[in-house]
């Protein structure tokens, strides 16, 4: 069964990135054991010199990643092993040329040599995680995915989305679990791309069984973009669980109240939490009891507040607010916009202006949310009155409440 972990032209560009990344740590190794700047010239002055040997083969394969030794370079390796036997990438450019020769199984034993000797040497991760791949041992596969990621990170942008789109399989997400977490380096940019990329549902079974080892800052991100996909897709129980497990120290019941207050003021969790300007023409702040306190400069023009909220689709809502003038500020426009936020883009559902002569008057606005939508983004616009003073407003009373 094909598991999605294989990927030719992953592979070779994968090689390629390795000996970028390799050219400057094995220049500084070679150059203080060679003390010469050109490793092909060290290495025709000196065949049997494994270090040598290895970097000449590297420059070679930098400049054409379909490079395979020679035979003359081959029997130059194998003498070098003689003097260095445990060197795993020489041992893995030997069993390249072997496989270029059609001699697979003692390319194999060469490859699994390197692989026993040290899991550093790239060549042999990704020939044995083609051979794991093959074979179906998702487990193994992984296991060598985890050594090459590991070691060299600079193969995360080939390699990850390759077992994001394998994520898809539920034995590779069991083979991924054991991962997740804070001690492994590419658990975190793994995630990020998963809670992109992957189904919800998927992303779901993932994590789930391991979620409390995913609470640290490194996951705040995905965390945040998962359980907004999930309201998003109407998976509301769903989203409010994977909340609560990976912010167990976070009052839910707080953090989903429509007023500004405590949790839901915290950026970590993205367009969930309110967004309050904080411009020059525009500033709004948060007091003690939840209002938003408001300053807009002469004809300023602009966003106030805004937050996503989930809601229960084909249902109707009541938005409410009130809004105080400080004594003797101007009257500021103010305008209440309500959108779905659909997966194909905002789909505007309510834009009314709130009356000039609603000063502490309590204002109600309804929202009829359309059916398949799960998320709305409510946004407190102002355009700023004219003259030279600034329009100070304090917004009470604020809720958004389901009426049907």
């Amino acid at each position: 069964m094909d598991f999605g972990l294989l990927s030719k032209a992953g592979r070779l560009l994968g090689i390629a990135l390795f000996l970028v990344c390799a050219a400057y740590s094995s220049q500084n190794s070679v150059k203080s054991y060679l003390r010469a700047a050109d490793p092909k010239a060290a290495y025709l002055a000196e065949p049997s010199d494994g270090l040598a040997a290895l970097n000449a083969f590297s420059a070679d394969l930098k400049d054409n990643p379909q490079f395979i030794i020679s035979s003359r370079d081959a029997e130059a390796a194998r003498a070098s092993l003689v003097h260095r036997p445990l060197n795993a990438s020489l041992l893995s450019f030997y069993g390249m040329r072997e496989a270029s020769i059609g001699k697979p199984e003692l390319a194999n034993a060469l490859m699994a040599s390197a692989d026993t000797i040290s899991r550093r040497d790239a060549f042999s991760q990704l020939w044995m995680i083609e051979q794991k791949s093959s074979a179906d041992d998702v487990k193994a596969a992984v296991a060598h995915y985890n050594a090459l990621l590991s070691v060299h990170p600079a193969m995360q942008a080939t390699f990850l989305p390759v077992l994001v789109s394998a994520v898809a399989y539920p034995e590779v997400r069991a083979a991924i679990r054991p991962y997740l977490n804070p001690e492994t380096k590419w658990s975190a940019p793994f995630l990020d791309m998963a809670s992109q990329r992957a189904e919800v549902g998927q992303y779901r079974d993932l994590v789930e069984p391991t979620v409390s080892r995913l609470r640290g800052d490194g996951y705040a991100v995905s965390n945040a973009r998962i359980i907004y996909r999930m309201l998003q897709s109407g998976l509301a129980g769903d989203a409010w669980k994977l909340f609560s497990l990976v912010a167990p120290n976070v009052d839910i019941g707080a953090f989903r109240a429509f007023a500004p207050g405590g949790a839901n003021l915290d950026p970590k969790w993205q367009t969930l939490s309110w967004t309050l300007s904080q411009s020059d023409d525009i500033s709004a702040s948060v007091d003690a009891d939840g209002a938003i306190d408001v300053t807009v400069a002469p004809t300023a023009r602009g966003a106030i507040a805004s937050r996503d909220v989930a809601v229960i689709a084909s249902s109707t809502y009541v938005l409410g607010h009130r809004s105080m003038y400080e004594p003797g500020s101007p009257r500021a426009s103010l305008r209440w916009s309500v959108y779905c936020v659909a997966q194909n883009g905002p789909q505007l559902i309510v834009d009314r202006f709130v009356p000039a002569t609603a000063n502490s008057k309590l204002v109600q606005l309804s929202v009829d949310v359309p059916e398949n939508c799960s998320l709305v983004r409510v946004e407190l616009s102002a355009l700023g009155a004219e003259g030279q003073l600034s329009s100070m407003v304090k917004i009470t009373d604020l809720k958004l409440a389901k009426t049907n």
